[in-house]
């Protein structure tokens, strides 16, 4: 972070601080290389509905474009993840396995100052390993075609498997010392906007890679073929 964002980040937070009867500003548009998605308090408490209405308005600088990268792909997933937006999820997890050359081991580490954020995308390569190594699992490979022959199937139902990996940086954070946990639609898509939170970090609903880090959401629908 530039010392010219730090000085800007302080002078807003003094303004708020000096002025609390301030009401909360309206999210506004903005780009993912100018600021980066809010910590998970921000959306759930302040700025869901306004947040939820503009992501899907919302475009990104050089959004899947070639200038495009995985970590902004990882950010991507995280708006996502935090609003239990399934089909937008889903859509980015199937761009990002379209790129057959950006392997999930080599996403960039975001070292995002904020604990509870950092820690969230910190379980977002887990989902893209197990999604990406289920259908490696099947023989199809990253760089295979969407259309494909009988005869291209079994040439690569024969090549050796190449399983994905989470990156090392994912491992170095901590989990959380108080748990997080991420509201979930209640009934699932299109039944409303009603929401439900897991309350218990041993239940069986709850996603593996997350717990880890004390984070407790519903287990992602992230398979696809």
């Amino acid at each position: 972070m530039s010392k010219m964002r730090r000085i800007l980040q302080l002078l807003c937070r003094f303004k708020l601080a000096s002025n609390p009867a301030t009401p909360t500003a309206r999210v506004t548009m903005f780009s993912f290389t100018e600021y980066p998605p809010p910590p998970p308090k921000d959306i759930f408490d302040i700025n869901r509905a306004q947040y939820e209405e503009m992501l899907f308005q919302r475009r990104y600088v050089n959004l899947h474009t070639d200038t495009d990268t995985p970590l902004k792909t990882l950010y991507r997933l995280y708006e996502h993840i935090l609003l239990d937006q399934n089909i937008g999820m889903r859509n980015e997890i199937e761009y990002f396995w379209n790129r057959d050359k950006w392997a999930v081991c080599e996403i960039e580490d975001p070292e995002d100052d904020d604990p509870i954020r950092y820690a969230v995308l910190s379980c977002i390569p887990h989902l893209l390993v197990i999604a990406f190594n289920a259908n490696i699992e099947l023989g199809l490979p990253r760089d295979a075609p969407p259309i494909m022959t009988n005869d291209q199937i079994d040439e690569f139902r024969k090549r050796e498997k190449k399983f994905e990996t989470v990156p090392e940086w994912t491992k170095k954070i901590e989990p959380l010392e108080k748990t997080l946990k991420i509201p979930h639609i209640k009934g699932g898509v299109g039944q409303g906007k009603e929401l439900e939170v897991l309350d218990d970090i041993n239940d069986e609903r709850a996603s593996v890679p997350f717990k880890e880090k004390n984070i407790l959401i519903w287990e992602p629908h992230i398979l696809f073929i």
